[in-house]
């Protein structure tokens, strides 16, 4: 068992899964771990019922994100307007001496934890219905606990820190005698203009009752209604995941956003804490800096300190917050890697197929669901390679084809470096 600090947040749930705002407590804790659990460890307390009894924290947390996932949809979250997502691919590298340059690829098909529905194999074969799950699990309980919360935790901290700002900051009635503010990166998503996009808005609505491709026809097309995430300073909503403001700060992979966020609001919090301890006369701790504080440590004034040891005054040399956290910075470094990771993943997904049809040309040939037109002058399509869980583009060799059909497909020709694929009509 070991303490380990922490940044922490609670807040009570209405019976409709919104917060109580009022309820929202932000604060410093330590937090004693006395043993860790997997997604899969999780998984299996609650299936067995572990999570329901010894354990029942679990249930409990499950319970609030089923609640939670209901409240979003209701308020149009892309789990509710596209309950059926695509699967997508990880792929590892891992070294081998028995594989071609010492390198074996692996590639394994993910659900996506965050969909509304499970999508598996079984989805894709071009059935009105899901069937029962061939290659991807069921959807996880715990990886939906996590993200539930996570979510949750990034539209409390901005309605706290707005709840905040309506006390203007301050202490006990009186106006602080440290000026302080919190400057949070708001994400948000504009709503999709439906009203001008009539045809399209009617073709995704037959897509979405038609379940072509199990629905994933459907998910594909809707793409193009969604805007680009924003990142402000001020309160905006968010289509997507439908809030009406959210700060993402609580993932479990420490971007560097989210720690610019931490440290964003435990400066707040020590200089609130400051004021407090400045509105009651206490010293001040000789262990604060500027970096900690994001501002000059007030001073106390010596003369003014009666016989109880108390300060009627203090001096501040620069009671400007000097926050130094460029929150845009981190929003282009997360681009920027995301677009590194899908290259990097192209090219190793290209590598297997390119090791496939240089050692077994008979086996580079998949199955593949047509999810739509993308040039109708030219018969291209976007296709998904349900083995390698991979989207791409096929010029039709066989005319008109339509959402939701499966073709078989072969290499035709692949070159990893140059980040070229050609598919072609197998047989």
């Amino acid at each position: 068992n070991r303490d380990v600090c922490a940044l922490s947040l609670g807040v009570e749930l209405l019976d409709d899964g919104s917060i109580d705002t009022s309820s929202i407590v932000v604060s410093p804790s330590k937090v004693c771990v006395s043993y860790r659990l997997t997604y899969d460890d999780v998984d299996e307390m609650l299936e067995e019922g572990v999570g329901y009894s010894e354990e029942w924290q679990l249930g409990a947390l499950l319970d609030a994100a089923k609640k939670r996932r209901q409240h979003r949809i209701e308020n149009g979250s892309t789990e509710g307007f596209v309950p059926n997502q695509i699967p997508q691919s990880t792929v590892s590298v891992t070294s081998s001496p028995d594989a071609i340059d010492g390198l074996a690829i692996d590639i394994s098909i993910d659900s996506s934890q965050n969909a509304g529905i499970n999508q598996t194999e079984g989805a894709t074969d071009g059935s009105n219905m899901p069937s029962e799950p061939s290659h991807v699990p069921p959807l996880s309980p715990a990886y939906m606990m996590v993200t539930e919360m996570m979510i949750m935790a990034g539209e409390a901290l901005p309605k706290w820190k707005l709840r905040m700002d309506n006390n203007d900051g301050l202490v006990n009635g009186n106006k602080p005698m440290l000026d302080n503010s919190l400057v949070l990166p708001f994400r948000g998503q504009p709503q999709p203009d439906f009203k001008s996009r009539g045809r399209e808005l009617r073709i995704l609505n037959d897509l979405r009752e038609g379940m072509q491709g199990g629905g994933m026809c459907h998910a594909w097309f809707a793409r193009r209604f969604f805007k680009p995430v924003t990142v402000s300073e001020m309160t905006n909503s968010h289509f997507g995941l439908g809030l009406d403001c959210y700060v993402q700060w609580s993932s479990p992979i420490r971007r560097l956003g989210d720690l610019q966020v931490h440290s964003a609001v435990k400066r707040y919090l020590r200089r609130k804490r400051l004021n407090e301890m400045m509105e009651n006369g206490l010293p001040i701790p000789s262990e604060l800096c500027e970096n900690a504080l994001g501002c000059s440590v007030p001073i106390p004034v010596e003369d003014s300190m009666d016989e109880d040891g108390k300060y009627s005054d203090y001096m501040c040399l620069d009671s400007i917050i000097a926050e130094n956290s460029n929150f845009k910075e981190g929003v282009g470094l997360v681009k920027a890697s995301r677009n590194l990771q899908r290259i990097s993943q192209q090219y190793w997904v290209f590598e297997h197929l390119d090791r496939t049809l240089k050692n077994n040309p008979e086996e580079a040939v998949f199955e593949a669901l047509v999810l739509g037109c993308t040039d109708p002058n030219r018969l291209q399509y976007a296709v998904y390679v349900k083995e390698l869980g991979f989207e791409h583009r096929y010029l039709s060799e066989v005319g008109q084809l339509l959402p939701g059909m499966t073709l078989k497909l072969r290499v035709a020709s692949v070159n990893p470096r140059m980040g070229l694929l050609t598919l072609g009509i197998a047989g």
